[in-house]
């Protein structure tokens, strides 16, 4: 079976590239997007498809999204954020999106109308009425929708399906051109995403070793942005020499969560007393780092920003896989926007970090009833020059989102 697979890989990849780079070797669901091209005729015909919410999210599907944005028009993408039922097809824990497909020529192709759905219809009659709403596109008690430029679509940002709130979407897209702002990526050198493959897990093997850990991320436990590492552990064996020499230097006091649960997680970012690793967690160091006190000035910096509603928006617009519980590879990690050491304020986000560092944070799905929150919101705010009380309604919108509170929305609401 992988044999064919590997053999229909190339025969597609060779006759159309495009379509090529919309197929995956870790999952079959692209192959049948790239029939579904070639079973339409060519100049006309839509495509209803139901594909994993990865496909319109993650930055591996991002070949299939432009590969259908290459062939089709993208009409309409519908999101369920009904936390108890983000699936359309039956019996899967997948979360999933519906997305319909035109033929049409370049030039008449619109703008992609997303479609969030408060709450999925449990009768007939109810998904007659949602149904009616899209089409309608009036006011509804069960859907939010809104156009996305078909430019971000045709390079493959999806994102508005990250969201019931599809303001959040552009609120989000906005602080990629901040100009007080730049990716981590390009300010920052990132250690190994994950390490149990290299040290050993302290909670299975006791060995005592060099190298320091913060193991895990447990939400209910750590509850603010200064953390201490949990354990000192050795290199599992035959891996000595690489956490000697590749591992080691790379350890940072500095961790960003790679591995994050909405509605508990109270933060996703720690500065530690020493530098270490993590499994849910990756080591970040500035890129100034043989400057040690200009280096911790900007990792506290970070860390309250991280910890801030508009660095918890940023988690929440690049989740890859599941709406609820996501991981975020380096790549990710790295398009993350942050503050920029040579433009922003940094020493009063460090002085920020100082004061509220062992203060309790509260759970993102209350996160507009968090004072240490509002706080480091209003020491951001002024740091890169937005306004406060932008910032405050977008925490509210954030806690308001189902997939960070956790409870399903009245259609009432």
């Amino acid at each position: 079976m992988r044999k064919r697979e590997d053999q229909i890989f190339r025969i597609v990849a060779r006759q159309d590239p495009l379509a090529g780079q919309a197929l995956s070797k870790k999952t079959i669901q692209p192959f049948f997007t790239v029939l579904a091209d070639y079973l339409l005729k060519k100049d006309c015909g839509t495509l209803a498809n139901i594909i994993p919410y990865a496909a319109c999210a993650s930055a591996t599907s991002a070949g299939q999204r432009r590969f259908l944005a290459d062939r089709f028009e993208v009409s309409i993408i519908v999101t369920s954020h009904d936390p108890s039922q983000l699936s359309f097809s039956e019996n899967t824990s997948i979360h999933e999106c519906l997305v319909v497909c035109r033929r049409r020529p370049m030039a008449l192709r619109n703008d992609t109308l997303f479609v969030s759905l408060a709450r999925m219809p449990n009768t007939v009659n109810e998904a007659i009425e949602v149904t009616d709403a899209i089409l309608q596109c009036g006011p509804s008690k069960w859907v939010r929708y809104g156009r996305w430029p078909k430019e971000l679509v045709d390079q493959g940002d999806w994102s508005p399906t990250q969201w019931l709130d599809l303001e959040l979407a552009k609120f989000a897209q906005g602080l990629s051109t901040h100009p007080a702002l730049s990716p981590l990526g390009e300010m920052a050198h990132f250690g190994p995403a994950h390490v149990r493959n290299d040290l050993r897990n302290p909670s299975k093997d006791p060995s005592q070793g060099p190298y320091r850990v913060l193991w895990r991320h447990q939400t209910g436990k750590m509850q603010t942005m200064w953390a201490t590492w949990e354990a000192e552990v050795a290199a599992m064996s035959g891996k000595e020499r690489r956490a000697k020499t590749t591992l080691s230097p790379q350890a940072s006091r500095l961790l960003i969560a790679n591995k994050l649960q909405t509605s508990a997680t109270r933060v996703s970012a720690v500065l530690l007393d020493k530098p270490a690793f993590g499994s849910q967690w990756t080591p970040l160091t500035p890129a100034t780092h043989r400057d040690p006190t200009l280096s911790l000035k900007i990792q506290k910096a970070w860390c309250v920003w991280l910890n801030s509603t508009l660095g918890i928006l940023s988690f929440l617009h690049r989740r890859g896989r599941k709406l609820t519980y996501s991981d975020f590879m380096p790549n990710i990690l790295r398009s993350m926007p942050c503050p920029d050491p040579r433009v922003s304020e940094v020493s009063r986000l460090a002085n920020t970090y100082d004061e509220h560092r062992m203060m309790p944070l509260q759970p993102w799905n209350v996160i507009a009833e968090c004072p240490v929150r509002i706080a480091i919101d209003n020491a951001v705010s002024d740091a890169i020059g937005m306004d406060r009380d932008q910032v405050s309604e977008v925490r509210a919108k954030i806690m308001y989102e189902p997939t960070v509170s956790g409870a399903k929305l009245s259609v009432t609401d």
